[in-house]
């Protein structure tokens, strides 16, 4: 196995044992970029000179005291860093480079990590890109917005990435590529130095292909301490219970119809196999204001990217027709309207808290389908921006296959700070084989033909 088909979890295995070098790392993750990049473009930006500064810095630490030492990090294009540009998928920012590091890149690099790039994003962040394949069929979608890290850890280029939701923007590529992607509870990693689109909304995550992954990235990403005191309360002080009962709720969502039959005919019978002394499990039905959640959450979108986009609007000749019409919309949105929507939000989220203390997993389909054929061909409606808007820790779950034989997830849903429990629960998950670690896919160039 070459060090670019391995987990996060199995490299810090091998430096540990000096079986391999950060530096060894960083080499098997460049030759796969220059194998695999030109075929599915994930990358924005890539430099062997500063992959070679940070390395050559990192070599110096103890590996003891760094939980991510050595390990590769693709950063989407709307974190800043200091070394590297952040150009946020427009043109209206080429080659923009801030001077500065995000903060969650700051914890990153304190946990020993390296940089290895920046990966493509949609325009600002929102739907618009035309330049990412899907590795498992290049004619689809790989999702958006945050497809250039999800398309980078299914193929291996790099064992974790960063992305961020506003509403469906890891979980959909996580399902589309076939990995694992997981939002945290809104706020517990930080924003600072990271594109701004939605007060309210915007949650950064990452991608991983392991369930053992996810904790790393979680624990060297989010802020710690007193000062956070929900943060501190249940996530800095969670103690794991033993032999736990998971109460499972099997949710049906709003938009559950437009999935395909296909689709939730595999969820059904993944579903069946949820059979273990350690779980109670029910079909639940959400709360009936879930069902106009979409529409709140696109009013709150729509005038936020009015608000922090106005410059750019001025010179929408280089501003795709999607987030022009968006704009535009956003600006027909009233002030009265706007506050409405978040004190909405902000209403429903403490309902659905509470609605939640029966359950301690949701599950359900991260996706309608399979990835949709055309990179910009838009996505079947599902249930992501649901759990964005109310705040709620989501992990998607690469285990469906859909009927071309292309991925499909399933979303595991907590309640807010209860990161830590839906972790727990993955673990278990992987412990009785329901959940395994994912091998990188290895695409090839494609002629085009048709369905």
């Amino acid at each position: 196995m070459k060090l670019a088909d391995c987990t996060a979890t199995e490299l810090l295995a091998l430096l540990k044992s000096n079986t391999t070098t950060p530096k060894e790392i960083a080499q098997s993750c460049i030759e796969r970029i220059r194998d695999i990049d030109p075929i599915v473009n994930a990358w924005e930006y890539f430099d062997e000179g500063s992959i070679e500064a940070q390395l050559t810095k990192i070599e110096t630490y103890n590996q003891d005291d760094y939980p991510l030492y050595g390990i590769p990090v693709g950063v989407k294009d709307i974190y800043n860093t200091f070394d590297m540009p952040t150009q946020m998928g427009s043109p209206l920012w080429s080659d923009f480079t801030p001077g500065n590091d995000a903060r969650m890149i700051h914890y990153l690099r304190r946990a020993g990590a390296v940089m290895l790039g920046k990966t493509v994003t949609a325009e600002f962040a929102v739907h618009y890109q035309d330049k990412t394949c899907n590795p498992h069929d290049l004619r689809r979608s790989p999702g958006t917005s945050s497809s250039g890290s999800a398309v980078a850890v299914a193929t291996g280029m790099v064992p974790v990435a960063l992305g961020s939701q506003t509403a469906g923007s890891i979980s959909r590529p996580a399902s589309y590529c076939g990995i694992y992607g997981f939002k945290p509870t809104f706020g517990v990693l930080p924003r600072i130095g990271v594109l701004k689109t939605t007060d309210s909304l915007d949650t950064l995550g990452f991608f991983t292909r392991s369930v053992s992954d996810l904790g790393l990235m979680f624990d060297a990403s989010r802020v710690h301490g007193e000062n956070y005191e929900f943060v501190h309360q249940y996530i800095d002080n969670y103690v794991s219970i033993p032999d736990k009962v998971y109460r499972i709720g099997i949710v049906k969502h709003p938009k559950w119809d437009e999935a395909s039959v296909y689709a939730k005919e595999q969820f059904a019978k993944w579903c069946e196999k949820l059979q273990d002394p350690r779980f109670e499990i029910e079909e639940v039905t959400l709360p009936a204001f879930c069902d106009t959640i979409h529409a709140t959450h696109q009013r709150i979108y729509d005038k936020s990217l009015a608000y922090y986009f106005k410059e750019e609007y001025a010179k929408h000749e280089l501003m795709s027709p999607i987030f022009y019409d968006i704009i535009q919309e956003g600006l027909r949105i009233t002030k009265e309207e706007y506050q409405d929507a978040l004190e909405k939000q902000s209403r429903e989220t403490r309902e659905f808290d509470t609605w939640m203390e029966s359950y301690d997993i949701l599950i359900t389909l991260a996706t309608a389908d399979e990835a949709p054929i055309g990179l910009t061909t838009p996505d079947i409606p599902d249930a992501n921006l649901i759990w964005t808007y109310l705040g709620l820790p989501i992990a998607t779950l690469p285990v469906l296959k859909g009927s071309h034989g292309l991925p499909i997830g399933v979303s595991a849903v907590t309640r807010k700070y209860n990161d830590k429990l839906l972790l727990d629960f993955l673990a278990y998950l992987h412990t009785i084989s329901l959940l395994s670690d994912i091998q990188p896919i290895i695409p090839v160039p494609q002629k085009d033909s048709n369905e």
